[in-house]
C-alpha cells in the first residue's frame, strides 16, 4: 500500500474542534499579528442595531482610537458580502453604519449568511467564533446577551452564554444589560464554566446603565494586569469556556436604577403587544429605553463602551506581555520564525501573516504542507475464497480524498481551524475538483494542471480487510516541482512548520530542505514507504521530525551506514542501533509500530552519544471501517500537540486518539476528531538511555 498511509491500530478520546472559516485581514490586523502586537476584538450589531446613524459611526471610529491610543490594534468584525471580516477600514465602518437589513449573525446565523454572500453584523456569539479562529483573545462589547425576563418560561436564552462556555475568549463588557434577568443569567454562566469577575475595587456586578444590580459577582480583578494573568493562566490550562470581566459604567455616567427599570418595564409591555421576540427584542428594548430616557441611556451606552475599550486593551497588552515571555517549543524552533511578511492575496482577499512567537497555547501561522494528493477507490470483497481467473466477485466499492501529504494537510486542517495550506499537484478533472471541494481553501492556487489526471490509487480487500492488490496512477506528483515551490516562496518562508511527504521528486524536495536549513524552519518529514524515505538523507539537511516504520528506518539507516550491523536479539535493540544512526540526522523519530504502539528516540543535548528511548504500547481495535489514513491521522495529532506546546506523553497521545478516529472512519480523514488531553488511556510504558 505505498500510495495510501501505513494501517494503525490505536486509541481516541475526545476533542471538540470548529470548522475553518476563511478569514479577510484587514492590512494592519495583519501587520498586528506578525508583529506580535496585542488586538482587541469588536463587534458590529452595536454599530447596525445598538444607535443609530451617525452616533453609531462616530462611537465606531472613537472606540478604535481609543484602543490604538493604547498600544493595541483594534480589529472590528462583520460579514461583508459573505466574507468573514477581522478588521474593518473606514470605509467598510461607513457602509455598515448606514447599511439597512443587515443580519444580525449569532453562531446559527454566520453560515446562511455567508452562503447566500449577505452582510452579517456579529452579535457576541458571532464575534467570539470569529475572535476564536483568528486567535484573538480579548475581545471588547458594551454588554453581553442573558436569560430574559420571564426566560425559565419563555426559555428565551442569548446564544452569547452558551458560546461564552465553549470559547476561550475573555469578554469586556459593562455586564448583562438591564433588559435581562441579571440573576439568573449570573446561574446560567455559571452552569456553562464561565468564569465571571467584576473589575476595580468592588465585587459588585454591573447592570449595564448603572454601576450595581444587587449581585455580586464570583471574583474580582483589581487592574489589568491581574486580569491579564488570570486570561494566560486559562490558556495554560487549555480550559475551553471563557471569562467575562465586568466593568462598571463610569459613576459620572450612571444613571438612576429606579428611572431605567421603569422604562425596561414600559418597554417589555410594548414588545409584548407587538409580537417581538426572538433576536428582534433587544434592540427594540434599547431603542425604547433611550427614546424613554430622552436620549440618556444612549450616552451612558457610549461612555460605557469607550471605558471598556480601554481597560479590555489595557488587558490585552499585559497578556500580549505574558504570552511573548512564554516558551512555545523552543527546542524546534517553531513560532520563533524570524521572518516577517504580510503577504495579501488580493485575488482570494485571503491575508496568510507569520505570527512569530507566542505563547505555545496560541495557532502560530499557516503550517505549510509539501506532498501527494490522490482519490482513492476501495474494492471490498464480500466472498471468502477469492479466485485469480478472471471471475468477477461481489464487492462494496468506496472513495474519498487520500494520498499522505493531503491527508496529512487535512487531518491538521480541521485540527488548526484552518491554519494550514497544501502544495500539491492535482488536475482539471473531475476527480480534481472532488478533491477541493473535501476542504475549500486547503490546496494553494497554482496547484492544477491542465490537461494532467488527477492520481489515483484503488485497492482491492478480501473478505477479510486484508489489502490484496493495490494499484496507482500517480505520474502527476512528478509536476511539484522547484518552479511551483517558487510560486509560493512567501508561503514556505512565513510557515513555523513543514511537512513533507516521500511522494515529491527528490529534487524539490532537496530546494525546499534547503531554504528550510537556511531559515532554521522545522521539518516534519513523513516518508510513505522504504523506497522513498532515505529521499532526504541524500543531502546534508537537518530534520526536526522524522515518522518512519521498521522497514523504513532500517533502509534510512542502512543508506546513511551500509555497514550497520544486520543481526540483532530483539526488534526493540534494532530500532535502538537504527534509530542511533539516523539521528545524525533527524532530531526526533516517532518509530511507529502498527498495534505494537510507537518508539520514539532523541539524542540527549549534553550527551551526544546517548539516546533518550521511550516505549508507548497501542491498543488493538477489533473493529476498523478503514486503515488508510490512521497514519496520516497520527502524524496531524502528534504536530497539533506539539502547536500546543504539549509534553511528549500527551503528543503521543493525540497522535493516537486522532489514528484511532481514522480506523473507525470510512474516510480516509474523519470529518471531525475527538481528542482530549486528559484522555489516560496512552501512557509511556518504558524509558531508557541507550549509548552507542
Amino acid at each position: 500500500m505505498a500510495y495510501l498511509s501505513r494501517a494503525w491500530s490505536t486509541p481516541l478520546s475526545r476533542f471538540t474542534n470548529r470548522h475553518f472559516a476563511s478569514l479577510v485581514y484587514s492590512e494592519e490586523v495583519c501587520q498586528a499579528k506578525t508583529d506580535k502586537k496585542p488586538i482587541v476584538a469588536l463587534e458590529s450589531t452595536i454599530i447596525t442595531h445598538g444607535m443609530p446613524y451617525p452616533k453609531n459611526l462616530e462611537t465606531a471610529f472613537q472606540v478604535e482610537e481609543v484602543i490604538r491610543e493604547k498600544g493595541a490594534i483594534p480589529a472590528t468584525i462583520a460579514i461583508l458580502k459573505g466574507q468573514l471580516t477581522v478588521g474593518l477600514s473606514k470605509t467598510q465602518l461607513e457602509y455598515l453604519a448606514k447599511a439597512k437589513g443587515v443580519i444580525k449573525a449569532s453562531r446559527r446565523d454566520m453560515a446562511p449568511v455567508m452562503a447566500k454572500k449577505m452582510d452579517g453584523a456579529t452579535t457576541v456569539a458571532g464575534t467570539i467564533i470569529a475572535s476564536e479562529l483568528a486567535c484573538i483573545p480579548v475581545f471588547v462589547t458594551g454588554g453581553i446577551g442573558g436569560v430574559h425576563r420571564e426566560g425559565h418560561n419563555t426559555m428565551d436564552v442569548s446564544a452569547d452564554l452558551t458560546e461564552l462556555g465553549r470559547s476561550r475568549t475573555l469578554v469586556v463588557c459593562s455586564g448583562v444589560k438591564s433588559i435581562l434577568d441579571i440573576g439568573r443569567t449570573l446561574e446560567y454562566l455559571e452552569t456553562q464554566g464561565v468564569t465571571v469577575y467584576s473589575f476595580g475595587d468592588s465585587q459588585d456586578f454591573p447592570a449595564f446603565y448603572t454601576t450595581r444590580s444587587g449581585f455580586k459577582a464570583p471574583y474580582q480583578a483589581s487592574d489589568a494586569t491581574q486580569a491579564a494573568k488570570i486570561l494566560y493562566s486559562s490558556h495554560k490550562l487549555q480550559l475551553s469556556s471563557g471569562i467575562v470581566v465586568a466593568v462598571p459604567v463610569p459613576v459620572e455616567h450612571a444613571m438612576d436604577a429606579n428611572k431605567i427599570e421603569a422604562a425596561i418595564k414600559s418597554a417589555l409591555v410594548d414588545a409584548n403587544k407587538l409580537g417581538i421576540q426572538g433576536k428582534e427584542v433587544t434592540p427594540f428594548l434599547l431603542a425604547a429605553v433611550s427614546k424613554a430616557t430622552g436620549g440618556e441611556s444612549l450616552a451612558a451606552n457610549i461612555a460605557l463602551i469607550k471605558n471598556n475599550a480601554r481597560i479590555g486593551a489595557d488587558i490585552a497588552v499585559q497578556f500580549q506581555k505574558l504570552r511573548n515571555a512564554g516558551d512555545f517549543d523552543k527546542d524546534f524552533n517553531i513560532g520563533n520564525t524570524k521572518t516577517r511578511k504580510c503577504k495579501t492575496d488580493t485575488k482570494r482577499q485571503y491575508h496568510t501573516c507569520a505570527e512569530t512567537g507566542g505563547n505555545s497555547d496560541v495557532d502560530n501561522g499557516d503550517v505549510l504542507v509539501v506532498g501527494g494528493s490522490n482519490v482513492d477507490r476501495t474494492f471490498r470483497i464480500i466472498e471468502g475464497n477469492v479466485r485469480q481467473d478472471g471471475s468477477t466477485h461481489p464487492c462494496k466499492s468506496e472513495h474519498c480524498g487520500g494520498g499522505v501529504g493531503r491527508n496529512i494537510a487535512e487531518a491538521l486542517w480541521r485540527m488548526r481551524n484552518g491554519r494550514v495550506r497544501l502544495l500539491t499537484t492535482i488536475g482539471n478533472d473531475e476527480d480534481g475538483n472532488y478533491l477541493q471541494n473535501i476542504a475549500p481553501g486547503l490546496i494553494l492556487d497554482g496547484c492544477v494542471i491542465n490537461n494532467a489526471r488527477t492520481a489515483k490509487y484503488a485497492a482491492v480487500f478480501d473478505g477479510k480487510g486484508e489489502c490484496i492488490l493495490g494499484l496507482g496512477d500517480m505520474d502527476i506528483h512528478d509536476c511539484i516541482s522547484i518552479d511551483l515551490v517558487k510560486k509560493h516562496l512567501d508561503k514556505l518562508k512565513t510557515a513555523p512548520l513543514i511537512v513533507l511527504d516521500g511522494n515529491i521528486p527528490l529534487s524539490t524536495m532537496e530546494y525546499i530542505l534547503k531554504i528550510c536549513n537556511e531559515y532554521k524552519k522545522p521539518v516534519f518529514f513523513e516518508p510513505t514507504d522504504r523506497r522513498k524515505a532515505i529521499k532526504p538523507l541524500k543531502g546534508s539537511f537537518q530534520i526536526s521530525f522524522a515518522s518512519p516504520n521498521i522497514l523504513e528506518l532500517r533502509a534510512m539507516a542502512n543508506f546513511i551506514n551500509p555497514h550497520s550491523k544486520l543481526d540483532y536479539q530483539s526488534e526493540v535493540e534494532e530500532i535502538c542501533s537504527l534509530g542511533a544512526i539516523v539521528s545524525n540526522v533527524v532530531n526526533h523519530l516517532i518509530i511507529t509500530r502498527g498495534s505494537k504502539g510507537v518508539i520514539t528516540m532523541k539524542r540527549l543535548k549534553d550527551a551526544p552519544t546517548q539516546l533518550q528511548v521511550r516505549s508507548y504500547s497501542g491498543e488493538i481495535i477489533n473493529t476498523i471501517e478503514n486503515v488508510s489514513g490512521a497514519g496520516d491521522c497520527f502524524a496531524s495529532g502528534y504536530l497539533h500537540g506539539v502547536f500546543l506546546g504539549l509534553e511528549e506523553d500527551s503528543l503521543i497521545s493525540f497522535g493516537f486518539q486522532a489514528a484511532r478516529d481514522a480506523l473507525l472512519s470510512k474516510e480516509t480523514v474523519p470529518r471531525k476528531f475527538d481528542i482530549s488531553k486528559d484522555f489516560e488511556g496512552i501512557k509511556c510504558t518504558e524509558t531508557w538511555i541507550h549509548s552507542f
